[in-house]
Protein backbone atom coordinates (compact mmCIF):
# COMPACT_ATOMS: atom_id res chain seq x y z
CA UNK A 1 0.00 0.00 0.00
CA UNK A 2 2.93 2.07 0.71
CA UNK A 3 4.53 1.66 -2.17
CA UNK A 4 1.54 3.22 -4.67
CA UNK A 5 1.87 6.67 -2.39
CA UNK A 6 4.27 8.87 -4.04
CA UNK A 7 7.58 9.32 -2.96
CA UNK A 8 7.31 12.84 -2.50
CA UNK A 9 4.65 12.07 0.19
CA UNK A 10 5.57 11.51 3.93
CA UNK A 11 5.05 8.07 4.27
CA UNK A 12 7.28 7.13 7.09
CA UNK A 13 6.13 5.45 10.11
CA UNK A 14 4.36 8.10 12.02
CA UNK A 15 3.47 10.04 9.47
CA UNK A 16 -0.20 10.49 8.52
CA UNK A 17 -0.36 8.55 5.50
CA UNK A 18 1.37 5.59 7.59
CA UNK A 19 -1.12 5.95 10.25
CA UNK A 20 -3.86 6.14 8.05
CA UNK A 21 -3.22 3.19 6.12
CA UNK A 22 -2.09 1.24 8.97
CA UNK A 23 -5.81 -0.50 10.25
CA UNK A 24 -6.85 -1.05 6.99
CA UNK A 25 -3.69 -3.20 6.52
CA UNK A 26 -3.80 -5.00 9.27
CA UNK A 27 -7.67 -6.03 8.46
CA UNK A 28 -6.15 -7.27 5.40
CA UNK A 29 -3.39 -9.43 6.37
CA UNK A 30 -5.71 -10.79 9.01
CA UNK A 31 -7.97 -11.86 6.21
CA UNK A 32 -5.42 -13.12 4.02
CA UNK A 33 -4.29 -15.51 7.07
CA UNK A 34 -7.55 -16.78 7.53
CA UNK A 35 -8.41 -17.07 3.78
CA UNK A 36 -4.92 -18.84 3.70
CA UNK A 37 -5.95 -21.40 6.82
CA UNK A 38 -9.66 -21.97 5.81
CA UNK A 39 -8.89 -24.97 4.50
CA UNK A 40 -7.22 -26.36 7.50
CA UNK A 41 -9.77 -24.97 9.68
CA UNK A 42 -12.95 -27.01 7.74
CA UNK A 43 -11.07 -30.58 6.64
CA UNK A 44 -10.59 -33.29 9.58
CA UNK A 45 -6.62 -33.54 9.06
CA UNK A 46 -6.10 -30.69 10.65
CA UNK A 47 -8.99 -28.69 11.84
CA UNK A 48 -9.89 -28.42 15.39
CA UNK A 49 -11.57 -27.27 18.19
CA UNK A 50 -15.21 -26.39 17.39
CA UNK A 51 -14.05 -26.27 13.40
CA UNK A 52 -13.29 -29.91 14.40
CA UNK A 53 -16.68 -30.44 16.49
CA UNK A 54 -18.72 -28.99 13.52
CA UNK A 55 -17.47 -31.24 10.56
CA UNK A 56 -17.68 -34.49 12.59
CA UNK A 57 -21.58 -33.62 13.15
CA UNK A 58 -22.10 -35.51 10.15
CA UNK A 59 -20.54 -38.46 10.85
CA UNK A 60 -22.25 -38.65 14.15
CA UNK A 61 -19.09 -38.59 16.07
CA UNK A 62 -18.64 -35.97 18.98
CA UNK A 63 -15.72 -34.72 21.21
CA UNK A 64 -16.13 -36.73 24.67
CA UNK A 65 -16.87 -34.03 27.44
CA UNK A 66 -14.29 -33.83 31.03
CA UNK A 67 -16.03 -35.84 33.42
CA UNK A 68 -16.14 -35.15 37.23
CA UNK A 69 -14.56 -37.43 39.93
CA UNK A 70 -16.32 -39.63 42.27
CA UNK A 71 -14.21 -39.99 45.36
CA UNK A 72 -14.69 -42.20 48.43
CA UNK A 73 -15.21 -40.01 51.70
CA UNK A 74 -14.06 -41.78 55.25
CA UNK A 75 -15.02 -39.75 58.33
CA UNK A 76 -15.03 -40.37 62.17
CA UNK A 77 -18.50 -39.42 62.23
CA UNK A 78 -21.76 -38.23 60.72
CA UNK A 79 -21.53 -35.05 58.20
CA UNK A 80 -24.62 -33.32 55.79
CA UNK A 81 -24.70 -34.47 52.27
CA UNK A 82 -23.88 -31.25 50.03
CA UNK A 83 -21.36 -30.25 52.52
CA UNK A 84 -18.36 -28.79 50.38
CA UNK A 85 -14.77 -29.83 51.76
CA UNK A 86 -11.57 -29.00 50.28
CA UNK A 87 -8.33 -30.71 49.35
CA UNK A 88 -4.89 -29.04 48.21
CA UNK A 89 -6.15 -27.17 44.41
CA UNK A 90 -9.56 -29.30 44.75
CA UNK A 91 -12.63 -29.04 46.25
CA UNK A 92 -15.29 -31.51 46.73
CA UNK A 93 -19.19 -32.07 47.79
CA UNK A 94 -20.73 -34.73 49.63
CA UNK A 95 -23.54 -36.32 47.51
CA UNK A 96 -24.36 -39.75 48.96
CA UNK A 97 -24.43 -41.27 52.72
CA UNK A 98 -22.88 -45.52 52.45
CA UNK A 99 -23.10 -45.46 56.12
CA UNK A 100 -22.27 -43.17 59.30
CA UNK A 101 -18.46 -42.89 58.05
CA UNK A 102 -18.57 -43.59 54.04
CA UNK A 103 -19.68 -41.06 51.93
CA UNK A 104 -19.49 -40.46 48.68
CA UNK A 105 -18.53 -37.06 46.95
CA UNK A 106 -18.42 -35.05 43.82
CA UNK A 107 -14.97 -33.24 42.64
CA UNK A 108 -16.34 -29.84 41.80
CA UNK A 109 -13.14 -29.49 38.94
CA UNK A 110 -13.86 -31.65 35.65
CA UNK A 111 -10.91 -33.76 34.59
CA UNK A 112 -7.89 -36.19 35.71
CA UNK A 113 -7.32 -33.35 38.83
CA UNK A 114 -10.29 -34.84 40.86
CA UNK A 115 -7.58 -38.09 40.85
CA UNK A 116 -4.93 -36.88 42.30
CA UNK A 117 -4.81 -36.23 46.06
CA UNK A 118 -5.60 -38.39 48.90
CA UNK A 119 -5.87 -37.19 52.44
CA UNK A 120 -7.48 -35.16 55.37
CA UNK A 121 -10.13 -32.69 53.78
CA UNK A 122 -10.60 -29.25 55.38
CA UNK A 123 -14.03 -27.91 55.88
CA UNK A 124 -15.32 -25.09 53.27
CA UNK A 125 -19.12 -25.18 55.43
CA UNK A 126 -19.85 -24.81 58.62
CA UNK A 127 -18.67 -28.41 60.27
CA UNK A 128 -17.27 -29.13 63.34
CA UNK A 129 -15.74 -32.48 65.16
CA UNK A 130 -15.62 -34.11 62.52
CA UNK A 131 -12.44 -35.75 60.60
CA UNK A 132 -12.60 -36.36 56.94
CA UNK A 133 -10.57 -38.46 55.05
CA UNK A 134 -10.50 -38.46 51.09
CA UNK A 135 -9.59 -42.09 49.62
CA UNK A 136 -10.58 -44.11 46.68
CA UNK A 137 -11.50 -42.89 43.58
CA UNK A 138 -14.98 -44.93 42.60
CA UNK A 139 -15.23 -42.85 39.31
CA UNK A 140 -12.22 -41.02 37.51
CA UNK A 141 -12.49 -37.87 36.14
CA UNK A 142 -11.41 -37.03 32.61
CA UNK A 143 -10.50 -34.54 30.76
CA UNK A 144 -11.91 -33.16 27.55
CA UNK A 145 -10.85 -35.05 24.03
CA UNK A 146 -8.64 -33.55 23.22
CA UNK A 147 -8.50 -32.98 19.15
CA UNK A 148 -5.78 -35.28 18.29
CA UNK A 149 -7.68 -38.38 19.94
CA UNK A 150 -11.02 -37.11 18.47
CA UNK A 151 -9.56 -37.02 15.16
CA UNK A 152 -7.63 -40.21 15.28
CA UNK A 153 -11.20 -41.66 16.44
CA UNK A 154 -12.20 -40.54 13.10
CA UNK A 155 -9.80 -41.80 10.79
CA UNK A 156 -10.52 -44.80 12.62
CA UNK A 157 -14.45 -44.94 12.12
CA UNK A 158 -13.89 -43.92 8.28
CA UNK A 159 -10.58 -46.42 7.53
CA UNK A 160 -12.41 -49.21 9.25
CA UNK A 161 -16.04 -48.87 9.24
CA UNK A 162 -18.59 -50.76 11.56
CA UNK A 163 -20.78 -53.07 10.18
CA UNK A 164 -23.36 -55.15 11.93
CA UNK A 165 -21.70 -55.89 15.25
CA UNK A 166 -17.97 -56.32 13.25
CA UNK A 167 -14.82 -56.38 15.20
CA UNK A 168 -14.78 -52.52 14.27
CA UNK A 169 -18.40 -51.87 15.58
CA UNK A 170 -17.02 -52.99 19.42
CA UNK A 171 -14.15 -51.00 18.79
CA UNK A 172 -15.52 -47.67 18.44
CA UNK A 173 -18.43 -48.75 21.04
CA UNK A 174 -16.19 -49.01 23.60
CA UNK A 175 -13.60 -45.76 22.54
CA UNK A 176 -16.79 -44.11 22.04
CA UNK A 177 -17.23 -43.89 25.99
CA UNK A 178 -16.16 -41.42 28.31
CA UNK A 179 -13.06 -42.29 29.92
CA UNK A 180 -11.74 -45.04 27.89
CA UNK A 181 -8.20 -44.32 25.84
CA UNK A 182 -7.39 -47.71 24.49
CA UNK A 183 -9.93 -50.70 23.11
CA UNK A 184 -8.99 -54.03 22.05
CA UNK A 185 -11.28 -56.56 20.40
CA UNK A 186 -11.26 -60.47 20.68
CA UNK A 187 -14.19 -61.83 18.10
CA UNK A 188 -14.81 -65.54 19.14
CA UNK A 189 -12.94 -65.10 22.49
CA UNK A 190 -15.05 -68.25 24.66
CA UNK A 191 -16.32 -69.84 21.17
CA UNK A 192 -18.93 -68.63 18.88
CA UNK A 193 -20.99 -65.82 19.49
CA UNK A 194 -18.73 -64.46 21.87
CA UNK A 195 -17.04 -61.89 22.30
CA UNK A 196 -14.05 -60.22 24.37
CA UNK A 197 -13.67 -56.09 24.51
CA UNK A 198 -10.41 -54.86 27.02
CA UNK A 199 -9.77 -51.48 27.71
CA UNK A 200 -7.60 -48.95 29.03
CA UNK A 201 -8.37 -45.87 30.66
CA UNK A 202 -7.46 -42.44 29.10
CA UNK A 203 -3.97 -42.51 31.22
CA UNK A 204 -3.28 -45.98 29.15
CA UNK A 205 -3.76 -47.88 32.28
CA UNK A 206 -5.92 -50.39 33.91
CA UNK A 207 -9.13 -49.20 33.47
CA UNK A 208 -11.67 -49.28 37.43
CA UNK A 209 -14.81 -50.83 38.07
CA UNK A 210 -16.65 -48.17 37.17
CA UNK A 211 -15.50 -47.21 34.04
CA UNK A 212 -15.64 -51.21 32.63
CA UNK A 213 -19.42 -51.11 34.11
CA UNK A 214 -20.16 -47.99 31.81
CA UNK A 215 -18.37 -49.94 29.16
CA UNK A 216 -20.33 -53.07 29.19
CA UNK A 217 -23.51 -50.97 29.48
CA UNK A 218 -23.16 -48.99 26.37
CA UNK A 219 -22.08 -51.87 24.02
CA UNK A 220 -25.48 -54.02 25.51
CA UNK A 221 -27.48 -50.91 24.12
CA UNK A 222 -25.81 -51.54 20.54
CA UNK A 223 -24.36 -54.74 20.10
CA UNK A 224 -26.51 -57.09 17.49
CA UNK A 225 -29.35 -59.74 19.34
CA UNK A 226 -27.54 -62.63 20.40
CA UNK A 227 -23.98 -62.06 20.97
CA UNK A 228 -22.55 -62.99 24.39
CA UNK A 229 -20.04 -59.48 25.35
CA UNK A 230 -17.50 -59.72 28.19
CA UNK A 231 -15.45 -56.11 28.92
CA UNK A 232 -12.41 -57.08 30.98
CA UNK A 233 -9.19 -54.30 32.12
CA UNK A 234 -6.22 -54.33 30.46
CA UNK A 235 -3.61 -56.15 32.89
CA UNK A 236 -0.38 -53.64 33.44
CA UNK A 237 3.03 -54.56 32.98
CA UNK A 238 5.42 -52.16 34.60
CA UNK A 239 8.46 -51.64 33.09
CA UNK A 240 11.64 -51.38 35.00
CA UNK A 241 14.92 -48.85 33.59
CA UNK A 242 18.46 -49.19 34.95
CA UNK A 243 21.24 -48.95 33.10
CA UNK A 244 24.71 -46.51 33.78
CA UNK A 245 24.61 -43.48 31.42
CA UNK A 246 26.96 -40.79 30.39
CA UNK A 247 26.52 -36.84 30.85
CA UNK A 248 27.28 -33.85 28.91
CA UNK A 249 29.24 -31.63 30.72
CA UNK A 250 27.69 -29.76 33.39
CA UNK A 251 24.26 -31.19 33.16
CA UNK A 252 22.04 -32.55 36.49
CA UNK A 253 21.47 -36.52 36.11
CA UNK A 254 18.11 -35.78 37.99
CA UNK A 255 17.20 -33.36 35.06
CA UNK A 256 17.89 -36.17 32.17
CA UNK A 257 16.47 -39.24 34.52
CA UNK A 258 12.82 -36.85 34.48
CA UNK A 259 13.14 -36.36 30.67
CA UNK A 260 13.73 -39.67 29.62
CA UNK A 261 11.30 -41.22 31.79
CA UNK A 262 8.71 -38.48 30.40
CA UNK A 263 9.83 -39.41 26.40
CA UNK A 264 9.67 -43.51 27.91
CA UNK A 265 6.09 -43.05 29.06
CA UNK A 266 4.76 -40.77 26.05
CA UNK A 267 6.05 -43.98 23.99
CA UNK A 268 3.78 -46.44 26.29
CA UNK A 269 0.92 -44.50 26.17
CA UNK A 270 0.81 -43.74 22.20
CA UNK A 271 1.89 -47.30 21.88
CA UNK A 272 -0.88 -48.99 24.07
CA UNK A 273 -2.27 -52.54 22.53
CA UNK A 274 0.03 -51.83 19.67
CA UNK A 275 3.02 -53.58 20.55
CA UNK A 276 3.44 -56.87 21.83
CA UNK A 277 6.45 -56.23 23.45
CA UNK A 278 8.82 -53.36 24.88
CA UNK A 279 11.86 -53.49 22.64
CA UNK A 280 15.26 -53.41 24.27
CA UNK A 281 16.83 -50.97 21.17
CA UNK A 282 13.57 -49.09 21.52
CA UNK A 283 14.17 -48.05 24.59
CA UNK A 284 17.89 -47.29 24.14
CA UNK A 285 16.49 -45.05 21.29
CA UNK A 286 14.93 -43.27 23.22
CA UNK A 287 17.86 -43.12 26.22
CA UNK A 288 20.32 -41.79 23.28
CA UNK A 289 17.96 -39.11 22.28
CA UNK A 290 17.39 -37.37 25.70
CA UNK A 291 18.97 -34.14 25.94
CA UNK A 292 21.97 -33.73 27.67
CA UNK A 293 23.15 -37.79 27.69
CA UNK A 294 25.60 -38.90 25.19
CA UNK A 295 25.94 -43.10 25.86
CA UNK A 296 24.37 -45.86 28.21
CA UNK A 297 25.78 -49.17 29.08
CA UNK A 298 24.47 -51.90 31.02
CA UNK A 299 20.75 -51.37 30.03
CA UNK A 300 18.37 -53.36 31.93
CA UNK A 301 14.42 -53.74 31.31
CA UNK A 302 12.62 -55.28 34.44
CA UNK A 303 16.45 -57.16 34.93
CA UNK A 304 17.00 -58.47 31.68
CA UNK A 305 18.87 -57.14 28.38
CA UNK A 306 16.55 -58.63 25.70
CA UNK A 307 13.00 -57.53 24.70
CA UNK A 308 10.14 -57.94 27.63
CA UNK A 309 7.15 -59.66 25.85
CA UNK A 310 3.49 -58.17 26.43
CA UNK A 311 0.56 -60.83 26.49
CA UNK A 312 -2.57 -59.97 23.85
CA UNK A 313 -4.21 -58.25 27.36
CA UNK A 314 -1.12 -56.41 28.89
CA UNK A 315 -0.61 -52.98 28.32
CA UNK A 316 3.41 -51.82 29.60
CA UNK A 317 2.90 -49.22 31.76
CA UNK A 318 6.20 -47.02 33.37
CA UNK A 319 7.79 -48.35 36.53
CA UNK A 320 10.72 -47.36 38.29
CA UNK A 321 14.00 -45.77 36.22
CA UNK A 322 16.97 -46.06 37.94
CA UNK A 323 20.71 -44.14 36.17
CA UNK A 324 23.53 -44.08 37.51
CA UNK A 325 26.27 -42.17 35.92
CA UNK A 326 29.29 -43.79 34.36
CA UNK A 327 32.31 -43.71 36.60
Amino acid sequence: MLERVPDDIDKREGSIVYDALGPTAYIQAEQYFLMNNYLDLVLPDKSVGEFQDRFLVAFNLFRKPAVKAIRKVETTGPVELDSRWELEDTTYIITERVSETEYRAECEQVGTIGNMYFGKMVPISYVVGVEVILSDVLLEGTNEESDDALRERFLIKVRKPSTSGNIYDYYNWAMACKGVGAAKVFPLAYGPGTVKVVIADEDKTAATPALLKTVKEYIEEMRPIGATVTIASAEELPVNIMGRVKLKNGLNLGKVQAAFRTAFNAFLKDNAFDISYVGYARVGNILLETAGLEDYADLTINGFSHNIELTDEQIAVIGTVTLEVMG
